[in-house]
């Protein structure tokens, strides 16, 4: 008994002690590194310019960026290149390795290649994208802490374990981008040496620090960016990953250059013990993290390079070392940027303007067989109309895409090493504008509808009063016009310019087929792992083919009706309406609807793959099929490799304008409270809340919908006294009629007793 009471002393000093251990005062606090940003501000006026990119959420922390240029405080027509420096809290190398280049950079401002730097970049640095873990660690917290301190289990107090592992509360800020987020660690992830410490976040982007950084990059649209890491097990030490190579051949369309530029700063770095040079690795895992993100929603070739050993706090000499062989790697993408100092110089920029005006356009870029479905359109900047692109040597066709101009593509474009290649001035010409407006009426009374109108970027327009209208532009164009209860309606708008009175009638709906899941599935033929949700568009529940988070690589699987439906009684204006959202992976995994009339020959009707992660309702014509009795099947088809969380549908639904309601079990709606989720969610900042109120409630005098903040204090109460009321519409304000935070909210629908309450997501 003795022993083990002594062990246990030992135990609690040693843990005291570990959490005690301060670093080598070579490193900088967070005070540290904002007294001498500055100070190098007041020393060098015109080179260096301070800013705040963002506040923390959890202690207010602003956090810092420096841009290094000849005019630093203007944002100037000039390629950007950014580097990161402490994204875990405990990998304070980053910052150093950053503000070592941004010393050196200024203290030879005046020689080449620093004045070439100077003068044609702009140089972003991050010294550290998490104050609040850098804070942890320098104050002897716990230095192997790697989160920020979001409060997790919402107590007030910051729960953390001192070593590695154990923590409660935080995010890792590199597990909270939107691409692959979903791949990320869950809350409570049990796992080899991970204990928590790699948390994803309740949502993408839901961290202050991952939000700083998606506004930096959207409007700066960097070229190339390092992001500094240490591995603290030293597996991945002194190494260099660049985007992507996932599951041995699934390889992003600018492997090669990635590749290419991976390779040579890998080949640059010398590694700590003098013998080789850092090795270079396509990113293999999808795990939510930034240098994959940088490059799906940017365009930007992003490097994350672990430095250092095992060893990821060493020091004051081994930091400085560290610091002069890691900047050497870096040092070279500014010179490839601008293709300087025997660099390979490929690229392609110019810029973009309006034919007419001659101002500045915001247009997409595409280069043909080097762009993918997933990708985020990449856009010439706002202010300048200037768009650049690393492209190994070749010959490319390039296309131009904007909204309201007509397409203009240039054919044979080539690219070598010796220069850039500059198309100068592209000018898109602007298509004209069709302005329309109108009612939509059903039975003659104007209604709440929305119209969808189908464009290079999709316009929805949505009327509380059937009054409506908006601009479009010249050409074909495919639009939805929905109403509850009323019969959705597919047209082809042909625009032409001018002004234009449109007014819609729709028609009261009679519903063939009906299907919710609030009953189950028993009305269906299933093959593989569908299952019931509690994720719902509308009630309580909704079908996925994933019930156990992923599907199955190498797979298919099919729900389909177990009876065919008739539609011997319907209008030709019949109507397949289904709600959905899905993530698969873009071209390989498809979701698709078919349509039988004898069970076995199927006639795909849709299909489509990639990631969609709101509700949104789907309209399929079964014209076709007039007089016909129909099966409809949903299918999820799968490739070999890479599983994702699939498809989930709900209120699957057959309308046309005249025939006989179903009368069946599929057909009894239920009577009961209903919260629907918000739409869109996320919101930007404005969305409409509907809802339900059975009739076997009774009488009701008024009754409340509020929503809350994730500490669970309300911010914005609906008193309603109209039974009749079936939506609120939220504009993102208080009850002060202030804008809110950025954030996740809770909204609940209290009916006397009852409540239901679902979550939402703000982004502005």
């Amino acid at each position: 008994m003795k022993k083990i009471i002594i062990a246990t002393i030992f135990i609690l000093i040693y843990t005291y002690l570990f959490s005690q251990v301060s670093l080598d005062p070579r490193y900088h606090t967070y005070d540290e590194i904002k007294a001498e940003l500055d100070s190098l501000q007041n020393l060098y006026p015109d080179l260096v310019f301070v800013d705040s990119i963002g506040v923390t959420f959890t202690d207010s922390i602003p956090i810092w960026a420096v841009k290094l240029s000849n005019n630093a405080s203007v944002d100037e027509d000039e390629p950007a290149v950014l580097y990161v420096g402490q994204c875990h809290a405990e990998e304070v190398l980053g910052v150093e390795i950053t503000m070592y280049m941004i010393n050196d950079i200024l203290e030879h401002y005046y020689m080449s290649p620093y004045n070439v730097w100077l003068y044609e970049l702009e140089m972003w640095f991050i010294p550290s994208i998490n104050p609040e873990g850098l804070q942890v660690v320098m104050d002897g917290l716990d230095i192997s802490f790697r989160k920020n301190k979001r409060d997790n289990n919402l107590n007030g107090i910051f729960d953390y374990d001192p070593g590695e592992g154990g923590d409660i509360d935080g995010v890792d800020p590199n597990r909270n981008y939107s691409f692959n987020w979903v791949h990320g660690d869950t809350l409570y992830h049990i796992g080899p040496e991970q204990w928590n410490d790699y948390y994803r976040g309740p949502a993408p982007f839901s961290e202050a620090e991952t939000r700083a950084v998606l506004e930096l990059a959207k409007n700066q649209h960097f070229i190339f960016s390092i992001n500094w890491h240490s591995s603290r097990t030293g597996n991945f030490s002194e190494k260099v990953f660049y985007s992507f190579k996932w599951d041995g051949d699934k390889c992003s369309p600018d492997f090669a250059v990635n590749q290419i530029i991976g390779e040579t700063v890998a080949g640059l770095i010398v590694k700590e013990g003098g013998s080789g040079h850092y090795e270079p690795s396509p990113s293999t895992g999808r795990k939510g993290n930034a240098h994959d993100w940088f490059y799906q929603a940017n365009g930007t070739i992003q490097l994350l390079i672990e430095c250092g050993t095992s060893n990821i706090q060493p020091d004051s000499a081994l930091i400085e070392d560290t610091c002069n062989r890691c900047s050497v790697g870096a040092y070279w993408l500014l010179n490839r940027a601008i293709g300087y100092n025997n660099t390979d110089a490929a690229m392609l920029t110019g810029h973009i303007c309006d034919s007419i005006t001659k101002e500045p356009i915001a247009a997409e870029v595409i280069i043909e067989g080097y762009d993918a479905s997933y990708f985020a359109p990449r856009m010439s900047d706002e202010l300048y109309g200037r768009f650049w692109r690393v492209l190994n040597p070749g010959t490319y066709n390039i296309k131009f895409v904007k909204k309201g101009y007509k397409d203009s593509t240039i054919n044979n474009v080539t690219i070598n090493n010796s220069c850039q290649t500059d198309l100068d001035i592209i000018e898109l010409q602007h298509l004209p504008e069709a302005n329309y407006s109108g009612t939509i009426t059903c039975n003659q009374i104007p209604i709440p509808a929305q119209i969808i109108i189908f464009d290079i970027e999709n316009d929805t327009v949505y009327t509380d009063t059937g009054t409506f209208n908006f601009t479009s532009y010249e050409g074909e164009h495919t639009v939805w016009i929905m109403a509850d209860n009323c019969v959705p309606v597919i047209d082809s708008l042909n625009v032409v310019g001018g002004t234009f009175q449109w007014d819609i009638e729709l028609k009261p709906d009679t519903v063939h087929f009906y299907e919710d899941w609030e009953n189950g599935t028993d009305n269906w033929d299933i093959i593989g792992d569908w299952g019931i949700i509690e994720d719902s568009h509308n009630g309580n529940y909704s079908l996925t083919d994933s019930p156990d988070e992923f599907y199955s690589s190498n797979s298919t699987v099919m729900i389909t009706t177990h009876n065919p439906i008739s539609l011997s009684d319907v209008g030709d204006d019949v109507i397949l309406s289904f709600w959905q959202k899905y993530h698969t992976e873009w071209d390989n995994d498809i979701c698709s609807v078919q349509i039988s009339t004898d069970g076995n020959n199927w006639e795909q009707i849709y299909s489509i793959s990639g990631v969609y992660h709101t509700w949104h309702r789907i309209l399929l014509p079964l014209k076709n099929w007039l007089n016909e009795s129909i099966f409809i099947r949903f299918k999820l088809t799968t490739d070999g490799t890479l599983t994702d969380p699939g498809w989930i549908i709900d209120d699957i639904k057959i309308v046309s304008s005249a025939g006989t309601p179903v009368n069946n079990n599929l057909m009894i709606l239920p009577n009961k409270l209903i919260l629907y989720q918000n739409y869109p969610n996320p919101c930007n900042p404005q969305t409409t809340i509907k809802f339900q109120i059975p009739n076997s409630i009774g009488k009701l005098s008024e009754f409340d919908l509020s929503i809350y903040n994730i500490k669970g204090e309300q911010i914005k109460q609906f008193r309603i006294k109209d039974l009749d009321t079936r939506s609120v519409f939220w504009n993102g304000k208080d009850n002060k009629n202030r804008d809110v935070p950025i954030g996740i909210y809770l909204y609940r629908l209290k009916v006397k007793e009852k409540s239901i309450t679902k979550k939402m997501v703000l982004l502005r």
